[in-house]
């Protein structure tokens, strides 16, 4: 049965169509391809939010032709060192989209993509390759259920009646899902390192987030805040903010099933306040420690495309200390605010210590913003600075929106308290 549910198997990915890509993730890395400022860190960040993307990648780096050349075989950023722009640029032009409303109605794959989420937050300093861990870890379900549906579907019923997921797999396709996942693992040629993360047997903090998000994702999927937190708390992964992990899980849950949102549904503000409760009970240490506590969930409750923090450093430019967002790593290395005075909307908050929002930034002439400033944030259609001050302005948190976003009164001063909590890390 084995070797016949792995021939049909393989015929049936040979001619169907491929999983698809987000259509929102691919216009994003279309973006950044095109840009010839945006880093290889920009596109590796693109390509692992996506199974589609990070399978053909690393596909394609670990076949026969490019192998050879290849030095870190399960890496993205290591497979775009050979493959160049010019070979992502054919890969993304060659996959199937799927968008957001399509996506939401395929809950495998959506589960997948959100336990690829779940592990870039759990361990933010290796986010790219729990990605791809966890984009792998359950390789052999996604395709099953794609592929063969109505082994799937038989698979599922004997698993409500009783059955534990691999004597349900076993009973119908001679093998555990998880098998299925490395004998696909081994026909695309993946690295040893990959198909140790599906067997169990890989690197130990990779292959327990992978683990933890996949049944995280499923639990949240079927809007089990609570079930879901009861596998954060029994995480053992050194240096993981589980406070900041359940809020991420709540509000996951929230948006995800609808039902339960009607329950609890609650406004941004009050989000918000929830948000500066918990971390001001919290001691943190470093200024950076606060930053990744509170934009993720500032980011995810109003929307943001970016939230950073400005520094002043001792020439009195201000730099950005800490952010959440995409191509956070350029934004360090370029958003920059002069030590001199100018009259840009970013200055007059240094200078006057006064709030700023401005909601249509195609209204302002470009000496009101920052020296490169459309070229690094093109998309940005809106953005709030507020000061960080006790004696002088030395610091600032900022955020953008790339979308339409109307920012009432009650959630301005909800963003103000939470900035507030930064004070104690800047001189007086």
């Amino acid at each position: 049965m084995r070797e016949k549910t792995l021939e049909r198997l393989f015929d049936a990915m040979q001619t169907g169509k491929g999983v698809p890509a987000q259509e929102a993730t691919v216009n994003s890395l279309l973006h950044s391809l095109k840009d010839a400022k945006n880093g290889k860190g920009a596109l590796v960040s693109h390509v692992v939010e996506d199974f589609a993307l990070t399978q053909k990648v690393l596909k394609l780096a670990n076949s026969a032709m490019y192998a050879p050349f290849v030095t870190d075989h399960d890496s993205v950023a290591g497979a775009l060192d050979i493959l160049g722009t010019d070979g992502l640029l054919h890969i993304v032009l060659s996959t199937d989209l799927i968008s957001d409303e399509e996506l939401a109605e395929d809950s495998n794959l959506s589960k997948t993509l959100l336990a690829s989420e779940l592990a870039r937050n759990v361990l933010v300093d290796r986010s790219d390759d729990a990605s791809v861990a966890t984009l792998m870890v359950d390789l052999g379900r996604l395709m099953i259920t794609r592929y063969l549906p109505d082994e799937a579907t038989r698979i599922d019923t004997a698993v409500a009646s009783g059955k534990s997921n691999d004597a349900a797999a076993t009973a119908v396709l001679g093998l555990t899902l998880q098998q299925v996942g490395i004998e696909i693992a081994k026909r695309w040629n993946l690295p040893q390192s990959i198909c140790a993360i599906i067997d169990g047997s890989g690197d130990p903090g990779l292959t327990a987030v992978a683990r933890f998000s996949s049944a995280a994702s499923a639990l949240i999927l079927a809007g089990n805040s609570e079930g879901a937190q009861v596998l954060v708390a029994a995480l053992n992964v050194p240096g993981v903010d589980k406070s900041k992990i359940n809020a991420l899980v709540e509000r996951k849950v929230q948006a995800i099933n609808p039902r339960v949102k009607t329950i609890k549904e609650a406004t941004a503000e009050a989000e918000l306040v929830k948000l500066f409760d918990v971390i001001a009970k919290e001691n943190r240490g470093k200024v950076e420690d606060l930053a990744a506590a509170m934009f993720p969930a500032l980011a995810d409750t109003l929307k943001t495309a970016h939230c950073l923090l400005f520094m002043m450093t001792r020439t009195g430019e201000f730099r950005v200390r800490y952010g959440y967002g995409k191509g956070i790593d350029e934004l360090k290395l370029r958003f920059r605010l002069s030590a001199e005075f100018k009259p840009t909307a970013f200055h007059a908050v240094i200078k006057n210590n006064v709030d700023v929002s401005i909601d249509d930034t195609s209204r302002l002439k470009p000496s009101a913003l920052p020296d490169g400033y459309r070229e690094l944030l093109p998309h940005v259609k809106k953005f709030v600075v507020l000061p960080i001050a006790n004696e002088r302005v030395s610091g600032l948190v900022y955020c953008d929106w790339d979308l339409e976003r109307t920012l009432d009164r009650s959630e301005l001063a909800a963003m103000k308290k939470l900035r507030n909590l930064f004070l104690p890390f800047f001189p007086a």
